[in-house]
Formats: structure tokens, C-alpha cells, sequence
């Protein structure tokens, strides 16, 4: 079967997702079209098992693209990866329907934004739903999410997975407190400025770390906070940085299942989590706001083992779900609809 994997935002975490659903199902040939962040580069954007790659520009005029590159590559399925992409590709009339899978990879609907353009974006979301086939949410969460939107047979969780993490010598910060870091864009979305205020308020106790780059004056003012910021890095020297830390605390606003929070596990690292509906879908430790957060870091710091245990057992649950056993079975439930001469009665019967 031939699976065209579609991308506006190619880079950072949708790069590893997609590189793992790939690697999970080699039964199958897989094609990308894509365009790639300015700043989001990590080195994986080439290093997927794809039988052909075609970047684009980011920009609307390469939706022209589109088109003729479907025409050559004849895919069965067609599936699309983040908001934006599911929003352009989706309004596509030549695209058919009965062929398009979306993964979201966190929907815009859950972003803080302004509630009116919220509004706004489940609006479009419900509605595009009618040009989907199945949508595969990035875990319980996301495919919870999606059957608002869907019927729930025609929705489906991939779990996100840690595929092995490169050999590396930690780097450690030169620093005696405990070391925090946090994986990601200098963003809303990440929550930079929740990660900023608990470090401020845990300076005494911690040094903090921000495994990331952005735009230039959010970094600065990272670094006016006193936080460490390392700027994007390939994917063997986050995972270095990230061997350096003592607790990984994921402060994302809404996200899906981020894959940094699963090379955090994968490490065997402490983790502390912000409470959003991936991590509450799945029972894990969480905190409510600031004010607990600053509560946990100052108890881990200070060694308080009920605190560190919790930490590690989040550790422990994400390893033991998040499995390669676990999404190579969903990646094959879900191309299994689309299966001819079957697909139509699978989809049908979810």
C-alpha cells in the first residue's frame, strides 16, 4: 500500500512522530510531502524510511504542488499531519475522501487564544470532518477529542513512541542545584512563560534549562530570567542536554502526546507534567497551576521521596504504554481500512 504523508510544520516533534509511524509499519511505502519550519530543523527532516521526499516552501503558492505530486505518487491513503496542513490539504477538492487520514498533533482549538477564534477553529474543524476518512488522534486524548467531531468509528489513537535514542555523553549544566529542563519551541503552545515564572520563583533551590530555540527575544528574555537556553540542536545533542538533567518538566499549554516527554521516559528521568488532557487521559501525575508546580520542584529539590516517586512512576507508566508493540498495531488497524476491496465495509463498520 502507498501512505502520502502530508506536512506544513515538518520539524521538532511532528518529525519523530511521523518518522516512528513509518518505522512501525514498513509494510507499507511511504511518501512525504512537506514543508519544513524556518528554525524547527533537527536533523531528522531527511533520515525517514521514505521511498521519496519532496520539501516545499512554506508558503501558500506551494499548494500548486500538491497535485501533481499525487498524480505521480498514486497514493491508497493520504494522511495528513498537523492543523494547518489538515485544514489546506482537506478544502483540496480534487483530493478524495475516502482516502484522507488526520493527525492532528495537538488542534488548534485547544490553544489559549482568543475564545472567539476558538470558536472559530472547532468550527472549521467539525466541518472539515466531513472530508475525513478517519481521524488519528495522537493518543486517548486526541481520539476522545475527535469522535466530537466524527463518528467515534471512524476515529483512532496512535500512541506516540521513543524510537532508540542516539549513544551520547550526557552535558551537564555547570551548576550544583537540581537541574529542570523542558524540550521544545520557545512558545505559547509550550508554555515558555509558565516555564519561565516557575523558574524564577524556584531560582534558589534550581537551575533551569531550555532544551529549544524561538524567536530571538523570547530567547532572551528566557535568558534575562536567568534560564539556561541552548538554541535548536540536532537530535543527538537534546538527547545529550537532556541526559544532563535531574527532572523534565513539560509545561505545554495543549500539545498531543509529546514525543520529548517520551524520550524523557525512555531516559528513565523524573517527570513532572502540566495538566492538559494527554496526560490526564492517561492517569498520569499532573499539576493544576503555578503555584503547585513551584510546590513539586521545591520537593523534589529538597529529595522528598513520595514526590520523586510519583515523578518516577509517570516515568514508568508512559514507557510501559506509549510501546512500539502497541502503535504498530494501531498503525496496521488503521491502513487496514483502506484495505480494497474491503475499505469501504471497514470504514463503515469503524
Amino acid at each position: 500500500m502507498k501512505i502520502l504523508h502530508i506536512t506544513e510544520s515538518f520539524g521538532g516533534g511532528v518529525t519523530s512522530a511521523i518518522n516512528s509511524y513509518i518505522l512501525n509499519s514498513q509494510q507499507h511505502e511511504h511518501y512525504l510531502l512537506a514543508s519544513v519550519r524556518k528554525g524547527d530543523t533537527t536533523g531528522e527532516e531527511t533520515q525517514g524510511l521514505f521511498k521519496d521526499i519532496e520539501l516545499v516552501p512554506r508558503r501558500l503558492s506551494s499548494l500548486a504542488r500538491v497535485k501533481p505530486y499525487i498524480d505521480r505518487v498514486q497514493p491508497d491513503v493520504i494522511h495528513l499531519h498537523s492543523t494547518y496542513a489538515g485544514a489546506l490539504i482537506r478544502a483540496l477538492p480534487f483530493i478524495p475522501t475516502q482516502k484522507i487520514v488526520y493527525t492532528p498533533h495537538g488542534f488548534a482549538f485547544l490553544r489559549g487564544d482568543h475564545p472567539l477564534m476558538l470558536k472559530a477553529y472547532r468550527a472549521i474543524e467539525s466541518l472539515l470532518a466531513k472530508r475525513t476518512a478517519v481521524i488519528a488522534g495522537c493518543g486517548l486524548d486526541e481520539q476522545l477529542i475527535a469522535g466530537e467531531l466524527i463518528e467515534p468509528g471512524h476515529t483512532l489513537g496512535l500512541v506516540n513512541v521513543c524510537d532508540e535514542l542516539p549513544e551520547v555523553p550526557p552535558v551537564r549544566s555547570l551548576t550544583h542545584k537540581p537541574v529542570v529542563g523542558m524540550v521544545g519551541r520557545i512558545s505559547r503552545q509550550k508554555g515558555h512563560d509558565y516555564f519561565r515564572a516557575l523558574a524564577q520563583s524556584c531560582a534558589d533551590v534550581a537551575h533551569f534549562k531550555w532544551i529549544g530555540g524561538g524567536d530571538a527575544q523570547a530567547m532572551a528574555d528566557m535568558v534575562d530570567a536567568g534560564i539556561e537556553v541552548t538554541g535548536w540542536r540536532p537530535r543527538g545533542e537534546v538527547i545529550a542536554h537532556m541526559k544532563g538533567l535531574d527532572l523534565y518538566f513539560h509545561t505545554a499549554a495543549w500539545d498531543g502526546f509529546p514525543i520529548s516527554v517520551l524520550e524523557a521516559a525512555k531516559l528513565d528521568l523524573p517527570i513532572a507534567l502540566r495538566r492538559i488532557g494527554p496526560f490526564v487521559a492517561e492517569g498520569l501525575s499532573t499539576v493544576q497551576d503555578l503555584a503547585e508546580a513551584k510546590r513539586q520542584v521545591l520537593a523534589f529539590a529538597s529529595g522528598d521521596p513520595n514526590v520523586r516517586a510519583d515523578l518516577s512512576r509517570n516515568s514508568r507508566s508512559i514507557q510501559a504504554l506509549h510501546s512500539g508493540e502497541h502503535l504498530q498495531s494501531s498503525l496496521e488497524s488503521l491502513y487496514a481500512r483502506f484495505n480494497p476491496p474491503h475499505s469501504a465495509r471497514q470504514l463503515a463498520a469503524g
